[in-house]
């Protein structure tokens, strides 16, 4: 299975027929600062898949004074990891591997899955819709409460490029890897709902950094997440005492926003920083 590290992947604009599905949004909220960990305190223990990636390595590295992580993913990861965290390799398509991973664990942040919009029924099969599968609910047979899912803008990508999308649209994915995301916002809903876990989904935009290539679109523009914004989005949705299941939108604070970030900001006190109109050149598409 890959890891998220191409979550630019939804830089595909495709248009497909709306589905007349929607997710509940029933939140309730309890608004957290930071935690400061003080000398003796014990830290969060926080297991994050996908951690090979760059959405994964970015967070590990703005946020490893703040929690004690267990990393995972497929492939060794390309920076040094040294106590308290670790680092186990495992492939979360094996149903046996996220029992272990989940044991002793407070809080999981899910970022593995296949990325690509082209990929075949075959590839988000197992890699998006199993492997998230069995990872919440070894999450819940080890009681871990508060699960935070890497969706994508993706699930909502067959909307118009020049209509915004507000929290509780239908969902509209344009290709197979965004209707596996959409599962896994559905499978995130019915682990809140059934057995009262705490879930966040939160829909990546296009994650690339600031000083890297130009954006091709002010579709890409208007749907870019900075590295800074994603690990603050991450962090606060893992303090967010969410009490149901959130869908929560992971851009930045660009000047025109694909999708909306009203809700975001308020349930989960994000506060993004950077502005794609700013930051890159504007293209003439």
């Amino acid at each position: 299975m890959q890891h998220f590290g191409g979550l630019d992947a939804d830089k595909a604009a495709q248009r497909h027929p709306q589905l007349n599905v929607r997710f509940p949004l029933s939140v309730s909220l309890i608004r957290t600062e930071k935690r400061d960990v003080t000398l003796g305190e014990t830290m969060p223990r926080i297991l994050v898949t996908g951690a090979s990636g760059r959405i994964g390595q970015a967070f590990f590295a703005a946020f490893q004074e703040q929690y004690d992580f267990v990393l995972t993913d497929l492939n060794e990861p390309e920076y040094p990891v040294s106590g308290p965290h670790r680092f186990v390799q495992s492939d979360l398509t094996d149903a046996n591997a996220s029992d272990t991973l989940c044991q002793g664990i407070d809080e999981v942040v899910h970022l593995a899955g296949v990325p690509d919009p082209d990929a075949a029924f075959a590839d988000v099969l197992p890699a998006n819709i199993l492997a998230t599968t069995y990872l919440i609910e070894a999450a819940r047979k080890a009681s871990v409460s508060h699960f935070v899912y890497a969706s994508s803008a993706q699930t909502i990508e067959g909307y118009p490029v020049d209509r915004q999308i507000v929290s509780g649209m239908a969902v509209a994915p344009a290709n197979l890897y965004g209707v596996s995301k959409c599962y896994g916002e559905a499978l995130c809903s019915l682990y809140a709902t059934k057995h009262g876990m705490s879930c966040v989904s939160l829909r990546i935009g296009s994650f690339e950094p600031a000083d890297g290539p130009p954006l091709e679109t002010k579709r890409d523009l208007s749907a870019w997440l900075s590295h800074r914004d994603a690990t603050h989005l991450i962090d606060r949705a893992i303090q967010a005492e969410i009490n149901g299941s959130f869908i929560a939108h992971g851009i930045s604070d660009n000047r025109f926003k694909r999708l909306d970030l009203t809700e975001t900001c308020k349930v989960l006190g994000y506060a993004p920083q950077d502005d794609a109109f700013s930051t890159f050149p504007i293209p003439t598409s």
